[in-house]
């Protein structure tokens, strides 16, 4: 069986992308080679065997035991590429830890149980007046508590489900969705990315959402879906709208 070369850089920088602040990162000796990695906010060690067994990371300390077996099952699968920790999982736990709903930033702990409530979510942040990519992160709760997920989110799905809406002008939110970690803990986070078309408003009502209303989000507050938003903030998104409109 062909040794396994271990890039302990890529699981450093992976596990710091998920939220882990390394305060120890030491290449040991004993019976073999090892890195034992120690962090500031876990109680967990883990340590990474540099042998050919792909799977036999050990995660000790005080963690919890769901912690220790999840991040177990993460590094295991670090230490042989089969995980790649996505780019924007450093941006989405940076938000996380300031612990503050944003314009562009919204918590929630759990997915939506009514269809609407998502679709009024996704115009309020699609419409922020910043301009800006903007993220409803799920598994978090609004004081920044992680509490997790179970469930994963699907880009298709949320595809399927926008295609059905009338959107005025036949422009859809610009949305992807992500499953990230903030440590060990899954979260997902449906990007709503800027756009030259907004404001996006629907020209036939869905549930709670108006029909010919627009929507936006000011700091950690939505339009109320029964409202539209101010004059002075619609003013500000037809403002953008036509100063990208040439945008290829």
């Amino acid at each position: 069986m062909a040794k396994i070369s271990i890039d302990i850089n890529y699981i450093k920088d992976s596990l710091e992308k998920m939220g882990y602040a390394i305060s120890d990162c030491v290449e040991r000796e004993n019976n073999g080679s090892f890195w034992q990695f120690k962090f500031s906010n876990s109680s967990a060690i883990v340590s990474v065997y540099d042998t050919n067994n792909k799977k036999n990371s050990v995660v000790g300390g005080k963690a919890e035991d769901e912690e220790r077996k999840c991040l177990k099952e993460i590094v295991d699968k670090l230490k042989c590429k089969e995980l790649q920790i996505d780019p924007m999982n450093r941006d989405i736990v940076d938000l996380i830890n300031n612990q503050e709903e944003r314009d562009y930033c919204d918590f929630k702990v759990e997915f939506h149980h009514e269809k609407g409530d998502l679709l009024h979510d996704i115009l309020c942040l699609s419409n922020n007046t910043g301009n800006k990519d903007a993220f409803l992160i799920f598994g978090v709760a609004d004081d920044g508590e992680v509490v997790g997920i179970k469930e994963k989110l699907s880009s298709n799905n949320l595809f399927d489900f926008l295609r059905g809406i009338k959107f005025a002008g036949g422009h859809m939110p610009d949305v992807e969705a992500k499953n990230l970690y903030y440590c060990h803990k899954n979260i997902g986070v449906i990007v709503c990315k800027s756009s030259k078309f907004v404001p996006f408003y629907l020209t036939e009502r869905y549930r709670k959402v108006m029909d010919h209303q627009i929507y936006t989000r000011v700091g950690d507050t939505n339009t109320p879906a029964n409202k539209h938003a101010e004059y002075c903030d619609i003013e500000k998104l037809w403002r953008i709208h036509f100063e990208r409109e040439n945008e290829q």
